[in-house]
Formats: C-alpha cells, structure tokens, sequence
C-alpha cells in the first residue's frame, strides 16, 4: 500500500509537473492522485473558467479517503481575490468530503511559517493576473516590493520554461528592502531550483510546488524535514 501515511488528491491544469514533483519529493507512504482541469490560459477570464470545474473534479475523489484535496494552482486560486482561497476550499469540501487545500492557501501558509512579509515575485502571467495576486498577498497582510512577470502567456510557452531561463531571470531581479522571494505557477518545474536560489539570492525561496507539498503534507499530519527544498522545509 503506497498511501500508508497519507493519500492526497490534486486537481490541477493539464500539465504534468505535480505529478513528477510530487512523487519525487514526496517522503515514503504517501501517495498521490490527480484530476485535470481544462485551462485556456493564465488571463483572468482563463482562470475563472478553471475554477469553475472545481466542484466537478473534487467530487471525483468522494468515494475514496483522502487526507487532503488541493486545488493546485496558484492564480487560480486567488483570481476572484480576498477570501477565494478559502471559497475554493469550502467547495472542494462540500464536493468530495475530505479537507480541502489550495496553492495560495499554503503560499500564504509558507509565509507565516517562515515569519516574513516583504516579497518580491516573478510568475509567468500577464500584467491583469499580476495585479490580481499581487492584491490577493497584500490582502492577506503580505508586502509585495516587486511582481514581474517574465513573458509566458501561453500554456504551451511557459510549460516548457527550462531552468536557465528561470534562475537568469531570477538573478536579475531587484530585491531592495525583500525579505523572501516567491517564484509563483504551478505550470513551472521550480522544485530543483529552491536550493539554488536560496543560496544564490541569499535569501528564503517559496515556489508554488514546493509550498503545496509542504502545506499538504502538513495538513496530514507529516512534519518530516526534507532536504534540498529551502528553508521552508526545515521548519
């Protein structure tokens, strides 16, 4: 039995990056399952037919116990802003019957747990996408210095943004008067580059796979410290 401490479900985007993350990092026993969503793109508009089909997909995992159901997408999870989090959550619950979780949720989450407030960001979204999150985190008590996006408006482009181009990009970056540094969008492979970053930035990293992970396995009740996933990981 592969979830013999923990079984969670992720409804996310049609993407494969959870997965592969997921099982990859994941301490032994818990296991993973996963519903698709269909995603036109990270627009708002976008977005908001993706949250539409939660109710849909959690309801798929009903039948079968889970410890936590997320909702794996960041800006999906706080397009409609303030409070979407936890509206998301309230309707994976009603839905499927197990506890619910959204990418934002455990951003807001990692936050907390790491005790600082002063962000500065870089996702692969548009400008009216930027803006919605970079509201959402002030919202919820966060300052954000900085939001940028580097230019991937389309699936198909920043699905295969490769780790150069994202750690240059990184780099780049001004940082002046942040605390933490959150690298947003489940659509992008960021679990290699936490480690990196951190030493790299000198300062703490939040992605958006590295925090679900920790926020599911947390929400499990599994408080196991992995290494090469940030600082995060050591709490």
């Amino acid at each position: 039995m592969y979830s013999w401490r923990a079984k969670i479900g992720v409804i996310a985007p049609l993407d494969d990056k959870v997965e592969y993350a997921f099982h990859k990092y994941a301490p032994d026993g818990v296991s993973f399952t996963c519903t698709r969503l269909s995603f036109p793109g990270p627009t708002p508009e976008g977005l908001v037919y993706l949250s539409d089909q939660l109710e849909t997909a959690a309801a798929m995992y009903r039948k079968q116990r889970h410890d936590v159901v997320l909702f794996g997408c960041t800006s999906g999870s706080c397009i409609k802003g303030y409070g979407f989090d936890q509206a998301c959550i309230q309707r994976i619950e009603r839905a499927c019957g197990w506890p619910g979780l959204t990418t934002s949720t455990a951003v807001l989450e990692a936050y907390q747990a790491l005790g600082l407030r002063k962000t500065y960001v870089m996702t692969p979204y548009p400008d009216a996408t930027n803006q919605a999150e970079k509201q959402f985190l002030e919202d919820n008590g966060l300052e954000v210095t900085s939001i940028t996006g580097v230019g991937f408006h389309k699936i198909d482009g920043y699905s295969h943004a490769d780790k150069q181009f994202l750690y240059r990009n990184a780099k780049r970056l001004k940082r002046e008067g942040a605390e933490v540094f959150f690298l947003s969008c489940m659509g992008l492979a960021t679990m290699e580059l936490v480690e990196i970053l951190e030493e790299d930035l000198g300062v703490p990293v939040i992605t958006s796979h590295q925090a679900s992970l920790w926020a599911c396995l947390r929400h499990a009740g599994i408080k196991d410290k992995l290494p090469g996933l940030g600082r995060l990981f050591t709490i």
